[in-house]
């Protein structure tokens, strides 16, 4: 089926959902497809079970702290953290009010640290800071597991299972990949490969070990990228302040990496979602904001890392100066996605898709979206257990190999007699692989604000509010 836009707005405005190509949904041809493709990713993890691809990730660099002189309780006095990253923003851009004299040198010296520290410092710097000590909000070492203890290379293998077992049913993960690719396995499949070794090289389980801890704390603050509810059909809604974005304020790799952990954290608490709505902010942006470097990577992760992952991309534009930033994007856009992404003017366009409830309250909407909250002592101290970690990495282990056997199986028994019955037992070890892995992600992935504000249950379930 050819998605078209006309035909995603119809869904929204007929509040029903196209299950078409979906999980529980396939035809008879479009799971032969999903079986085909399974038997080169079974055939390829077989060959490359121990191979392993060296990280050179620029998500894991620092921010060198370049604000010795600063007093811990010294602060900026401004009306909010936006105006403060402005001001930040400004100095890096040249723009400071008056060069410094011999007698106010000293003055503008230490608001330029203090600004550099607010933009800059991490979310465990900034609580060490509050604290007038260290707080231990993670073990001090990463190591990726008991089987390849080694931090500077990943198993492909591995890399492979801890996202595709991310969500409730591999099937869900995998399959993106085949709608992105006009169901050609041989096509998916090079895709998938492609993504394995980006996660490899730019080692997103560490990302995902020290979460919001290691992030810059000012685009927490700002609420660069936030899950706030939901869309008309029920799927999870995230909302995009597009004139937060300020690259120019610190470094271009402390953004990358907060919108990937932004990514990888909705891929987890998602677990039984297939999509995202994506509800994009354009009120107030300059072209600043939009830098290509960053535009660039933005697409590149919608449309290759995190492919067929949305919904509808909700684009609520009120400036001339959008029309240079969509010559910027465009070509950049693959079918499926463009078809995939609608203009809003006025809240009256955004309601089409989003219930008022849910629309946040600074676009007059009714959902007075919840501040960040900051990591709490103890709440990782599951992370610290390494005996349960490592007996929950062998349960999961067990489990990915139940999994692969049952769907070599299936692979070849497909048409067969019984086949249903090999469904059955594949759907089962689908199951338990999803409890391993919930289980196991306790001792290896940092809490979030989610779970700070009651959106995520123990369990790594999302609970919105209807």
């Amino acid at each position: 089926m050819t998605i078209t836009q006309a035909s995603v707005i119809q869904e929204y405005k007929t509040r029903t959902h196209n299950t078409d190509e979906s999980p529980g949904y396939f035809t008879t041809d479009e799971l032969q497809k999903l079986a085909n493709l399974w038997s080169l990713i079974i055939e390829y993890l077989s060959a490359n079970k121990d191979k392993h691809i060296a990280v050179n990730s620029e998500l894991l660099e620092r921010v060198k702290n370049t604000w010795p002189d600063v007093h811990e309780n010294e602060t900026i006095d401004a009306h909010d953290d936006e105006q403060v990253t402005r001001r930040a923003w400004k100095f890096t851009k040249g723009e400071t009010i008056r060069k410094p004299s011999f007698l106010n040198r000293k003055h503008i010296d230490c608001e330029r640290q203090l600004l550099e520290r607010h933009v800059c410092e991490t979310t465990q710097e900034y609580v060490d800071r509050v604290s007038g000590h260290h707080v231990p909000l993670l073990p001090d070492t990463y190591f990726p597991s008991f089987k390849h203890p080694s931090s500077s290379t990943r198993n492909l293998r591995d890399v492979f299972w801890a996202i595709a077992s991310a969500k409730q049913h591999p099937d869900i993960w995998v399959h993106r990949y085949l709608r992105a690719n006009g169901w050609d396995a041989n096509k998916a499949f090079l895709c998938i490969q492609s993504v394995i070794e980006w996660r490899a090289t730019q080692a997103l389980d560490q990302i995902n070990w020290e979460g919001e801890v290691r992030l810059g704390f000012d685009e927490q603050r700002l609420g660069v990228l936030q899950l706030v509810g939901h869309d008309r059909l029920g799927f999870p809604l995230t909302y995009l302040r597009v004139r937060r974005i300020m690259p120019r304020a610190n470094q271009a790799f402390v953004l990358k990496r907060y919108l990937v952990h932004q990514f990888e954290t909705l891929q987890y608490i998602t677990r039984s979602h297939s999509r995202i709505t994506m509800l994009c902010d354009f009120t107030g942006f300059s072209m600043d904001n939009t830098p290509f470097n960053i535009v660039h990577f933005l697409v590149t992760l919608g449309t290759k890392h995190y492919a067929e992952s949305t919904s509808i991309l909700i684009l609520l534009v009120d400036s001339w100066l959008f029309t240079n930033f969509w010559s910027l994007i465009r070509p950049f856009l693959d079918a499926s996605l463009s078809a995939r992404i609608v203009f809003a003017k006025t809240m009256h366009d955004v309601l089409v898709f989003i219930d008022e409830s849910q629309v946040p309250a600074e676009l007059g909407g009714l959902n007075k979206i919840d501040e960040m909250k900051v990591p709490e002592v103890n709440e990782n101290c599951k992370m610290f257990d390494e005996t349960r970690r490592e007996q929950a990495e062998i349960e999961w282990r067990e489990k990915v190999d139940e999994f692969e056997e049952a769907t070599r199986v299936w692979c070849t028994r497909f048409n067969g007699d019984e086949s249903d019955r090999f469904a059955n037992v594949r759907d089962n070890a689908a199951r338990d692989l999803d409890c391993a892995e919930r289980h196991l992600g306790q001792f290896t992935r940092a809490r979030t604000t989610y779970e700070r504000l009651n959106m995520v249950d123990s369990n790594g379930q999302l609970q919105l509010p209807q």
